[in-house]
């Protein structure tokens, strides 16, 4: 069981870290950079100093580097060791369109535009994927020690209704997804679903983010509101109550004969969505409410969800609805009870700067702007 500190007993130490980079560019030859290096859309250099976009550690020695293809425009997926550059395909994308293919119901058509685009749900380790075909879920293995063998796929799902923000357990034996607004999760080596709501509707969403905490909260285009723990046995998500929402009438201009749309839409001093934040075993049953009877619902924002690592409690975050506060808390994943670890506070507005970092001695990181500058805080 996780134990956390009184809030009067928690032990805060700043801490700082220093970065040293130490480069032997001094030792390489200058020369001039050339019009490609500079401009050309595939030969180009990063001078930014971002991380490149979708780059992922596969082990700590190799990362998965997507890259546009040649040939059909085809990306292909490269594991690339760390230490020589040098790179090999995670797998054979020809060999997954065939397997693809040969599944009964599947055009060759759309196995090819499911290869093509790349857009592939991963396991933990990478040695496993879900793809989104025509509204329905299908699921592949890799075979890391032979990349080029023959990729096997099996279909997971068969419902008309489309299955939204597919994830992995941890372990990698389940997916979750939400369909008809409920949280549902497919055992991958038996292919037997099960739903874990049957509340939702487009007024009540499990497990789904609305307008608001999508664009908000969560980042814009992320409608996935439930979080594994660690040891794959719960789920915590969030259920939204859209009923308060006024609507908004929008026009859209995309087609070309144009389309009226609505949707939930608060505008300002308008009622927010009143949420939730439930816990609920993978394997089915009742949902564990956590305790949230210290917040007023019409002015409580739930800004970030998480697990300890033992698995034993929610950690999450709420802001009033002006920002001006931000409290840390856990709730036993068994009981729901909440434990207020800390509150911050500013003269202006609270930032949210992410969930704790766990340390393998069981404290954690922090970042806080409480002084006025982010900092590090070891608690």
């Amino acid at each position: 069981m996780t134990r956390f500190q009184p809030l009067h007993d928690a032990h805060v130490a700043p801490t700082v870290f220093f970065i040293l980079l130490i480069s032997g560019s001094g030792l390489a030859q200058q020369r001039a950079l050339t019009i490609d290096e500079i401009y050309n859309p595939v030969q180009r250099v990063n001078f930014n100093g971002r991380t490149p976009p979708e780059l992922t550690w596969l082990s700590d020695t190799h990362y998965l580097q997507r890259e546009p293809g040649t040939t059909g425009g085809r990306t292909s997926l490269l594991s690339v060791d760390a230490d020589t550059g040098t790179s090999r395909p995670l797998f054979d994308v020809d060999k997954l369109e065939t397997s693809l293919a040969e599944i009964p119901g599947m055009s060759g058509q759309a196995a090819h535009l499911a290869v093509h685009t790349g857009h592939f749900i991963w396991n933990h380790d990478h040695t496993a994927g879900v793809m989104d075909i025509s509204n329905d879920l299908y699921h592949f293995g890799v075979n890391d020690r032979d990349p080029l063998s023959t990729v096997q796929v099996r279909r997971l799902t068969r419902d008309p209704a489309k299955e939204s923000m597919p994830s992995f357990s941890p372990d990698g034996t389940l997916v979750a997804f939400v369909r008809n607004h409920n949280l549902t999760v497919v055992d991958v080596d038996q292919r037997r679903e099960w739903a874990l709501t049957n509340s939702g509707n487009t007024e009540l969403l499990n497990g789904e983010l609305d307008w608001v905490y999508q664009e908000e909260i969560y980042g814009r285009g992320n409608f996935k509101g439930y979080w594994w723990s660690p040891d794959s046995s719960r789920l915590a998500y969030l259920q939204t109550d859209e009923s308060p929402v006024e609507e908004f009438i929008v026009i859209n201009h995309l087609p070309y004969r144009l389309g009226v749309e609505s949707t939930n839409y608060p505008k300002a001093g308008d009622l927010n969505p009143l949420v939730r934040l439930g816990v609920i075993q993978a394997v089915g049953g009742d949902t564990i409410w956590v305790d949230l009877s210290n917040y007023t619902p019409t002015d409580m924002l739930l800004v970030g969800i998480s697990w300890s690592p033992d698995s034993d409690a929610v950690v999450f975050q709420v802001q009033d609805r002006e920002q001006t506060w931000l409290d840390l808390n856990v709730a036993d994943a068994e009981t729901g009870v909440t434990t207020r670890l800390f509150q911050e506070t500013t003269p202006a507005w609270v930032n949210v700067n992410g969930d704790p970092t766990w340390l393998d001695d069981g404290t954690f990181l922090w970042l806080s702007e409480r002084s006025g500058w982010k900092h590090l805080y070891h608690y």
